[in-house]
C-alpha cells in the first residue's frame, strides 16, 4: 500500500512541526479499501478512549487506517466528551462502531473497548497519539513467533508543542525479550500507544484497575510481566504528544503520586507468585514512590504529612539514605528548615 503524503512524516524524524488539526471524512477516502465493514472478530482490536479529543483524534484514527497490517477493527469509546469528538468518531464508523458513555475515566473506557470484541490481540492508542505505518505488522510477527511473550511494546517518540524532543530508548538501554518484571519495577519503559497484548493475558490477569486515576497502565503492565515474558521492538513505532489539555499535564502532582503508590501496592497484593528477587524489586519501587511523595509534601511545607510518607519508605527500605536525610530535615526548627529549603532551591 502506498503511504499518502499526509502519513509520510510518520516514518521520518527530522520533521520540525506536526499538523495537529483534525481532518474531514474525505481525507480518509484513500484508506477506505483497507478495512472491510466492522468485524469484531478480526485479529486485532484497536482500543482508543476519547475524551474531548477533537483536536487530535482524526490524526490518531488515520494512523490506524494507514497500517500495513489490516486485519483489525476500531474500538473507539467516547468517554463523555463535550466537544466535536462524537461527530469525528461517526465519520470513522465504517471501521468500528463507536461507543458513547458517561465520563468514567481512561481505565473504564479502555476496559469497555476490550470487552467490545473477541479479537485474540489488543492494541491501545490514545486519541492524542499516533502510530507509524508498520507498527502492528512488526509487533504481530513477534507475538506469533514467541508464544511465551504476552506483551510486545516498542520505542516511542515524544512531541512537545509539535516538536520532536527524543525517544525513550535513545537514552536508555533496550531490554532483551524475557521476564522483565524487575526492570519494569525500577522504571516504566512501556508506553501505552506502543502496546500489543494477547487477550489471553487479560483473561488470566484482569483488565485495567478502574480505581486508579493514573498509573492504571503501569499497574497492568507489571501484572502481565509477573506472569509472561515481555518483548521490545527497539524502533520507534508510535509517537505520543504532550498536550496542555492531556491527562499528564492536567492532573495534580499529588494525584499522580498517590495513584503511583496505589498502583504498586495493588501489584504486591495480587501477584503472589513473585520470585524473591522480584519481590525485593517491588518493595524498593514502593519505597521510592513513598520517598518521592514525602519529598513533595516536604517541599510544599507539609512537614508532618511528609514524615508519615518518609517513614513508610524507610519501613520498606531501611537503608534509603535520602529518606533519612529528608526525615531529619523535616524535624529542623522552623527558621532552620526554611533556610535549608532556600539553599536547596538555589542549587537544585
Amino acid at each position: 500500500m502506498t503511504i499518502p503524503a499526509q502519513f509520510a512524516l510518520y516514518s521520518q524524524f527530522g520533521f520540525e512541526k506536526v499538523d495537529c488539526e483534525h481532518r474531514t471524512r474525505s481525507s480518509t477516502d484513500h484508506v477506505r479499501d483497507v478495512l472491510t465493514h466492522p468485524n469484531l472478530h478480526s485479529e486485532v482490536a484497536v482500543v482508543i478512549p476519547c475524551y474531548n479529543a477533537a483536536s487530535h483524534l482524526a490524526r490518531a484514527l488515520d494512523s490506524v487506517l494507514a497500517q500495513t497490517y489490516t486485519d483489525l477493527h476500531l474500538c473507539t469509546i467516547d468517554d463523555g466528551s463535550t466537544d466535536e469528538t462524537p461527530n469525528i468518531l461517526e465519520r470513522y464508523s465504517d471501521y468500528g462502531t463507536p461507543i458513547h458513555q458517561q465520563h468514567a475515566g481512561q481505565a473504564a473506557a479502555r476496559n469497555r473497548g476490550i470487552r467490545m470484541s473477541s479479537s485474540p490481540y489488543i492494541a491501545f492508542l490514545d486519541a492524542d497519539d499516533y502510530w507509524l505505518p508498520e507498527k502492528l505488522e512488526r509487533q504481530i510477527a513477534v507475538l506469533k513467533q514467541n508464544p511465551s511473550v504476552g506483551l510486545v511494546c516498542s520505542d516511542c517518540a515524544t512531541l512537545r508543542e509539535g516538536m520532536r524532543v527524543g525517544s525513550y530508548f535513545e537514552k536508555s538501554p533496550v531490554p532483551q525479550t524475557g521476564k522483565l518484571f524487575q526492570r519494569l519495577a525500577r522504571g516504566c519503559f512501556i508506553f501505552t500507544p506502543t502496546v500489543l497484548v494477547r487477550r489471553k493475558c487479560l483473561e488470566e490477569l484482569g483488565l485495567f484497575n478502574e480505581s486508579l486515576i493514573t498509573s492504571e497502565d503501569f499497574n497492568l503492565w507489571l501484572r502481565i510481566a509477573a506472569r509472561w515474558e515481555i518483548a521490545v521492538v527497539p524502533e520507534v513505532l508510535a509517537v505520543r504528544e504532550i498536550c496542555p489539555e492531556g491527562l499528564s499535564l492536567s492532573t495534580k502532582p499529588e494525584t499522580y503520586l498517590k495513584n503511583g503508590i496505589a498502583a504498586l501496592e495493588d501489584v504486591k497484593s495480587v501477584c503472589s507468585g513473585l520470585s524473591p528477587d522480584e519481590s525485593r524489586s517491588l518493595e524498593r519501587a514502593i519505597a521510592e514512590r513513598y520517598y518521592v511523595y514525602g519529598s513533595y509534601l516536604l517541599a510544599s511545607g507539609f512537614r508532618n504529612e511528609s514524615r508519615i510518607q518518609l517513614a513508610k519508605a524507610l519501613r520498606r527500605q531501611p537503608t534509603h539514605w535520602r529518606a533519612w536525610t529528608k526525615l531529619v530535615l523535616s524535624r529542623l526548627p522552623g527558621d532552620a528548615f526554611r533556610r535549608m529549603m532556600e539553599v536547596r532551591r538555589r542549587f537544585v
